[in-house]
């Protein structure tokens, strides 16, 4: 839980292997980019310099990739409202316009009055690093504890 302004707002994040996969690929690609640039150092070889800064290319664009995909994906929870921060973009919702949860196949899905849903990577199996029945049932404490949250 973080503390924003005196209100208690909850934060879910991806973690476990998933978060762990994408820091060593990341590290070995920016590694692979430093030893080319080594190479290219040594040698001032106009061969070298290209694969440098293929590799370096690469390495800005998975650093991109992770980036958007796994390290800015988070769901919030808190008085002002449901915030799920996605890979394809992000909604906020207020409390009173969640019918139901549900954990859906890519992660907790917020129910709409209107038939809309809206859902929370954050909470997805691929996202998780604990069991995601566990983080499931974090997140609907946490909404029943707001007396007007909707029941999970």
């Amino acid at each position: 839980m973080n503390d924003q302004g005196g209100a208690s707002v909850s934060v879910w994040r991806v973690e476990g292997p998933v978060l762990v996969a994408a820091h060593v690929i990341f590290a070995v690609v920016w590694v692979k980019a430093v030893i080319g640039w080594g190479v290219w150092a040594l040698s001032l070889a106009a061969e070298t310099a290209g694969s440098a800064a293929l590799w370096t290319g690469l390495a800005v664009g998975v650093v991109v990739f992770f980036w958007w995909t796994i390290l800015r994906g988070r769901l919030e929870v808190g008085p002002g409202g449901i915030v799920a921060v996605n890979p394809w973009g992000t909604d906020r919702l207020l409390l009173d316009e969640v019918a139901f949860v549900r954990l859906g196949a890519w992660g907790a899905d917020f129910h709409h009055g209107d038939g809309f849903k809206t859902t929370a990577y954050a909470l997805s199996e691929p996202a998780t690093g604990t069991s995601l029945d566990q983080r499931f049932a974090e997140l609907l404490a946490v909404l029943e504890a707001d007396s007007d949250s909707p029941p999970g």
